[in-house]
């Protein structure tokens, strides 16, 4: 085990602390501890436990429903719970697929991947997914080939760098920008006409594909919407580069409408604030 993982074992288990302290700060009658303490047991222990579901509509000139989710990084911070959590707030949702967009993972060397993403198995629509920095090794372990055989055995369909029709639509994924793996040159294969939805890790793809090719909706997640948002301080940590933001929501750019949803798991720190785990519902109109 690198010196790296023994911390991020020592943040996860040693924040438990966190309540004799507060106890011993109660006692002392110390406001701002007490305070700043009660802030902390929020973002660590209660708002990355929350999921909520959130219904967009947005204009495409076609039809279609998805859920869209992202960034779950089981592993180290968060194990199956969420993700069975998460499989049975969709199936409560009368969508056409479920779209995942990479970031299954972090640091998940220690749990039995299948065991950690079985809940998948249970989705009742088709599931596609394209994989994320953190399954590619850009950062974390080389875990590409496992995990694509263990959600493969799941029923989930892996398009990275693929397309697939849905009931009229072109689902396009696209590779990891970071494992260099987006392979946009695949977007000369279609027109404005088409009806294509690009599905892909890190928001930043888009840069090297606009204004020469404006699918009609891109999907992505990677930025937890800035995962912990103490206000000012987060637009400065966020993973993008460029001036867009890329922190949650749909993004509209000349013809270009880029929708970002901020996650549900969480890196670096276990915790996040104002910007709880959520699955995103999206209707295309």
């Amino acid at each position: 085990m690198t010196s790296i993982l023994y911390i991020k074992f020592f943040i996860y288990y040693g924040s438990w602390l966190v309540f004799p302290l507060l106890y011993w700060f109660i006692k002392k009658r110390w406001i701002v501890m007490i305070l700043l303490s009660l802030l902390f047991i929020y973002a660590r222990f209660v708002e990355p436990k929350l999921l909520f579901v959130n219904h967009y509509k947005i204009h495409t000139g076609f039809k279609a429903k998805y859920a869209l989710i992202a960034d779950m990084h089981l592993g180290i911070y968060n194990d199956a719970t969420i993700m069975k959590r998460t499989v049975e707030k969709i199936n409560a949702e009368n969508v056409d697929a479920v779209l995942i967009a990479g970031d299954f993972t972090y640091e998940p060397q220690f749990y039995g991947m299948k065991i950690l993403f079985s809940a998948l198995s249970k989705v009742n629509v088709p599931v596609y997914a394209v994989l994320g920095n953190h399954d590619c090794q850009k950062p974390g372990p080389n875990i590409r080939d496992e995990l694509e055989n263990v959600l493969t055995s799941l029923g989930v369909h892996i398009i990275t760098n693929k397309a697939v029709e849905l009931n009229g639509v072109t689902l396009l994924g696209l590779g990891s920008l970071w494992a260099r793996d987006d392979k946009i040159d695949l977007l000369d294969n279609y027109t404005k006409e088409d009806n294509l939805v690009v599905l892909t890790h890190n928001p930043d793809t888009t840069l090297d594909y606009m204004p020469n090719h404006t699918p009609d909706l891109t999907l992505s997640g990677h930025t937890h919407g800035g995962q912990i948002r103490i206000p000012y301080l987060y637009k400065k940590v966020i993973p993008v580069r460029g001036d867009i933001l890329w922190d949650q929501g749909l993004y509209i750019l000349k013809d270009e409408k880029v929708f970002v949803t901020s996650g549900i798991g969480e890196i670096g720190l276990p915790m996040r604030f104002l910007i709880p785990p959520v699955i995103d519902i999206l209707e295309l109109y």
